[in-house]
């Protein structure tokens, strides 16, 4: 094996989405991965805009922004190096619900939802695992926000 895919593998070993799966998988999911070097300031996706795919930070960082009641955008996170988002465009081609953009220059990974169709479909066991690991995520993201709303109500 060469060593940039040995070290591709050994980054999603600690990706949450891809929890349990075997280095054969995951050697398998670097396939469908396309990786792109950003600058600084980048714009990566805009809130409305349709999401077509996952990012996952492999160096770098990305600050996530709302706008809400056509108020100036704030930022409500900002992610590092591991940390994956856009992952409901997986799901389902839906407008995105925030913005993105990189703080620094940041090296994302991008899964497509077709590459990620095209793989379902190649390896439905592998693609299972992935949808429920990313149901865990959203399910924890969506008691964490309902727990920090009942805190401020």
């Amino acid at each position: 094996m060469d060593k940039e895919f040995t070290e591709k593998v050994n980054f999603l070993k600690n990706i949450p989405i891809f929890e349990g799966l075997s280095n054969s998988a995951l050697g398998k999911i670097t396939g469908i991965i396309y990786s792109k070097k950003y600058p600084a300031d980048e714009l990566i996706f805009e809130e409305g805009k349709v999401g077509k795919a996952l990012f996952i930070i492999y160096d770098g960082e990305v600050a996530i922004t709302k706008a809400s009641n056509g108020a100036e955008a704030k930022v409500i996170a900002t992610h590092q190096k591991g940390a994956f988002f856009g992952e409901m465009a997986l799901l389902e081609e839906l407008p995105r619900s925030a913005t993105t953009k990189t703080t620094k220059e940041t090296t994302l990974f991008l899964i497509y939802k077709v590459k990620f169709d095209w793989f379902i479909e190649k390896d439905p066991r592998v693609g299972l695992k992935i949808i429920h690991n990313i149901a865990k995520v959203l399910s924890a993201r969506l008691r964490e926000t309902s727990n920090f709303f009942s805190k401020t109500l």
